[in-house]
């Protein structure tokens, strides 16, 4: 399949991504979109300059790299729009990272003629589906995608807190043993992350088998990177995993919790697992908390509000198949 782009003697229309010409201008551009958290991800801007003399430093930041592939929407020389496309697990999965048109050239279907670029190209690829995020009430927005035939897998609210926030809830009649999780059950903590969430709710990619593995050599590479997990589990009568919360901390970053309860036991564990997480959190560096969970848990919500979280944004997740 060729890709089409508009010509015009006035520099307009849709053309690829020139990182070491546009980087400025496409900056420039997320950040009136978007803020300080351009992307689904969010917050891989920081305090760049859009100094155009700077232009060659996006080569030596492969966050600011990401935004070299995809298009823009040329309007008199000047970017309004951009869409910018990434490879991503599995093999021929695509990620649309950020669709974004200026406020002043709204309303033109230059959105759209970015997408139809965005899909052509995936499909000259050989790619077999694509993924992006949008903010779950931009209701425009979600039309358009529904429109190019787009599904809607769910939606994901990200919470933020910091240490010194954060409490613990009181438990009334709980008698749930909560434990760390023994290093021999990593495979059936994947197992319930797989089963308590969809995979393709985990962005940018579904998490790795290995995910919860534990032995030596992840803890040696993860003392040299920087990181380390921790988690804690609820068991049955019979030793079968119930439910899960994960503490994962990397040098630089926020600590990021995750929970995943098993959908027989939805409501019954989200409380002391979440206790469990704030009290290891204590013993962690003093910075700030994310959490990324299920938009439609109302239990959890309700819990994550009296523990002292702030719902950031929700974003829904969406896919295209291509045939």
């Amino acid at each position: 399949m060729v890709i089409t782009f508009p010509v015009s003697q006035t520099n307009s229309g849709l053309r690829r991504i020139n990182p070491t010409k546009d980087f400025g201008q496409l900056v420039e551009l997320l950040r009136i979109v978007f803020g300080q958290e351009a992307g689904g991800e969010g917050q891989f801007l920081g305090n760049v300059s859009t100094d155009q003399n700077q232009n060659f430093l996006w080569r030596f930041d492969p966050n600011l790299a990401r935004l070299s592939p995809g298009f823009v929407w040329e309007q008199d020389s000047k970017i309004v729009g951009n869409a910018t496309l990434l490879p991503s697990r599995p093999s021929g999965r695509y990620l649309v990272a950020n669709v974004a048109v200026h406020p002043d050239y709204r309303r033109q279907g230059i959105a759209r003629m970015l997408m139809n670029a965005v899909v052509e190209d995936v499909q000259s690829r050989q790619g077999r589906e694509i993924m992006l995020q949008v903010v779950h009430d931009n209701q425009k927005a979600v039309a358009l995608y529904r429109s190019m035939q787009f599904e809607s897998l769910g939606s994901m609210s990200t919470w933020h807190s910091s240490v010194s926030r954060l409490h613990e809830l009181p438990e009334h009649n709980h008698f749930f043993e909560v434990q760390p999780l023994s290093r021999g059950r990593w495979r059936d903590a994947y197992y319930l992350d797989r089963h308590s969430l969809d995979p393709n709710l985990n962005w940018p990619a579904p998490r790795p088998t290995d995910f919860y593995k534990t032995g030596i050599w992840h803890r040696f590479f993860g003392f040299f990177n920087g990181q380390k997990t921790r988690a804690f589990v609820t068991m049955d009568t019979e030793s079968r995993l119930t439910g899960l919360v994960s503490i994962c901390s990397e040098w630089g970053q926020p600590h990021e919790i995750a929970m995943r309860i098993h959908p027989q036991w939805q409501g019954q564990l989200e409380l002391p697992l979440l206790n469990s997480a704030v009290r290891y959190l204590r013993y962690l560096a003093r910075r700030n908390i994310r959490m990324i969970h299920f938009a439609d848990d109302k239990v959890m919500n309700q819990l994550l509000t009296k523990a002292n979280f702030r719902l950031q944004r929700t974003l829904t997740h969406m896919r295209l198949i291509l045939k």
